[in-house]
């Protein structure tokens, strides 16, 4: 259960950035034959790194806003083309 909440709180995290970053949020779409999945990618990622975080409500809500760099910097650079 406390795994969940902190998913959510990261989940929450990327949202509030989302609407943050241009008042807006952005719908899935298809471009160039790519699917784009807007905030609900960004919740995702968002709320995965949530989990991974400490413990806490507030530093999963935060992990979850800075999520792609939460997850960056767990990959080895070596590993990063």
């Amino acid at each position: 259960m406390e795994m969940l909440i902190l998913f959510l709180a990261g989940a929450f995290g990327a949202l509030v950035k989302d609407v943050l970053k241009d008042n807006k949020l952005m719908l899935p779409k298809v471009e160039d034959g790519a699917l784009v999945l807007g905030f609900i990618g960004g919740m995702v990622i968002g709320g995965f790194a949530g989990y991974i975080v400490d413990g806490s409500l507030l530093t999963a809500c935060m992990g979850g806003f800075v999520g792609y760099q939460v997850i960056e910097s767990l990959i080895p650079k070596d590993k990063v083309k």
